[in-house]
């Protein structure tokens, strides 16, 4: 417990960023482990991961790849896969709309906020994460720009070709 302008607030409780990031997860059947939101298929292992940022009150959403056939890890962390990107990299039309919500200095209330984010997660992230379940899903998604190739290890530019 902490006190916050003389009232008590628990340490253990979420924001409403921390709140979206877990409904994303749930609602997506993702797999939570440490703090990040898995979702596996036979070639990848997708992972979504939600960092503090030390400078303020606002959050990076990571996403990160990693290729099964490059390394047999059952739970990669996200800055250690094979393709890792901020979201506003996988989204760049939604690169305000991203900043704006998951800064919490913003003047956004925490149902508007969860709303928002969840529906962008949903409807804009999952369809490529999902899309990038398979080696020949990630190189379309590579070829198509979605997923820029500079993004990419190069153990991950050549097992992809």
């Amino acid at each position: 417990m902490r006190r916050d302008g003389g009232s008590v607030v628990s340490v253990s409780e979420r924001n409403a960023v921390q709140r979206a990031f877990d409904q994303f997860g749930e609602e997506s059947g993702f797999e939570k482990r440490s703090g990040s939101w898995y979702c596996r298929s036979e070639d990848v292992i997708a992972v979504s991961n939600l960092q503090k940022s030390q400078y303020g009150l606002s959050y990076y959403f990571n996403q990160g790849f990693w290729l099964r056939q490059l390394g047999a890890e059952p739970l990669p962390e996200p800055h250690r896969c094979h393709i890792r990107a901020r979201i506003g990299q996988l989204l760049p039309s939604e690169e305000q709309q991203v900043e704006r919500l998951f800064d919490l200095g913003h003047d956004v209330s925490d149902e508007t906020r969860i709303e928002e984010i969840t529906a962008l997660l949903r409807d804009r992230l999952v369809p490529l994460i999902v899309r990038a379940g398979s080696l020949d899903g990630l190189r379309a998604l590579i070829s198509e720009g979605a997923i820029p190739a500079y993004l990419l290890t190069g153990a991950a530019q050549r097992a992809l070709g």
